[in-house]
Formats: C-alpha cells, sequence, structure tokens
C-alpha cells in the first residue's frame, strides 16, 4: 500500500509541475498568430508555389505515359499519340509558365467578384485547352483498337473531368432538366 500511496503522489507532483508547462504551451497556441517566426516566410511561399506548379506538370507527363503504356501503342498509332501528348504537354506548360508568373503576396485578398472573374478566366482557358487537344484526341482516338478502347475509356476516367486541376475531385452536379 505505501508503494501505491508512494506513486500516487510523484504522480500528484508531476502532474502540478507539468500543469504550468501545460499551461503555457495552451496560451503559446492560443497566440501563434502573433509569432511571426511561426509564419512561412515569403520565400517559402513561393519556393511551395513553385513546387506545385512544377508538379502539375510533372503529373500530366505521368499521366500520359501511363496510358501510352496502358495502351501499348503500335507503330502505327504512335505518330497520332504523339501529336495529341504533344498538344496536352504543351497546354500544361502553358499553364506550368501562368502559374510560375503568379506572384504571391502575404495577405492579399481578393473580393467574390475579384474571385469570379479569376475562376471565369481559369475556365475559359482550360475550355480553349480541351479544344485545342480535341482534334489530336479524335484521331488518336478512331486508330485505337476496341480493346484499346476500353483501356483508354477506363484509364482516362477522370483525367479531364474528374479532377479540378490541383489534384481533388471536381463537384459533379446533375442538371435539374435531367434530374
Amino acid at each position: 500500500m505505501a508503494i501505491r500511496n508512494y506513486a500516487i503522489a510523484l504522480a500528484a507532483l508531476g502532474f502540478m509541475s507539468a500543469a504550468p508547462v501545460l499551461a503555457q504551451d495552451a496560451t503559446d497556441g492560443a497566440n501563434a498568430k502573433q509569432h511571426h517566426w511561426q509564419q512561412p516566410s515569403p520565400a517559402d511561399m513561393a519556393a511551395w508555389h513553385a513546387q506545385r506548379c512544377n508538379d502539375h506538370y510533372a503529373m500530366a507527363a505521368g499521366r500520359l505515359a501511363f496510358v501510352e503504356a496502358k495502351l501499348s501503342i503500335t507503330d502505327s498509332q504512335r505518330p497520332l499519340f504523339d501529336h495529341w501528348r504533344d498538344a496536352v504537354l504543351q497546354n500544361a506548360q502553358s499553364r506550368k509558365s501562368e502559374c510560375l508568373a503568379h506572384q504571391f503576396k502575404p495577405g492579399e485578398q481578393h473580393s467574390i467578384l475579384e474571385r469570379t472573374a479569376m475562376m471565369e478566366k481559369h475556365l475559359e482557358g482550360r475550355l480553349a485547352e480541351l479544344q485545342s487537344q480535341q482534334p489530336a484526341l479524335e484521331a488518336l482516338y478512331q486508330s485505337l483498337t476496341p480493346q484499346q478502347k476500353t483501356e483508354f475509356d477506363q484509364s482516362h476516367h477522370g483525367f479531364h473531368h474528374g479532377h479540378d486541376g490541383h489534384g481533388g475531385p471536381m463537384m459533379h452536379h446533375q442538371d435539374e432538366a435531367h434530374g
């Protein structure tokens, strides 16, 4: 019994000595916004932004390599695949360049009107990219065997329509006319 009482006393002593430290940690967490040293520096934010821009291009190239390997492109299909791949990569390079050109400004806030205008510009650009790729995509698709078309349809699901361009799923809304 004496050992148990001793253990309880040590635990209580440890808790009482830790309480000020725990309280200090809690107040530090509450005041975290006040500590500028805890915030990423503008250089860190710029490096993070540049890495994301470069990663998006690399992901596009990786998806294309996956599709190419999955389809086992034949020699006769090679020029058509290369033409489509080049169109996709050219658009990905343009997006990367635009992304890298955007300068992050700490504390920058945009109004709903500015954000809507930026979204509209982004969507118009994305539509133009899809339209520029469409002829090459159609030519490639028509050259594929039925089995390759099935593979392409399955492996390409979400390549354009299921992702928002930032790695996340897009919300699909049903057209009200179709219920």
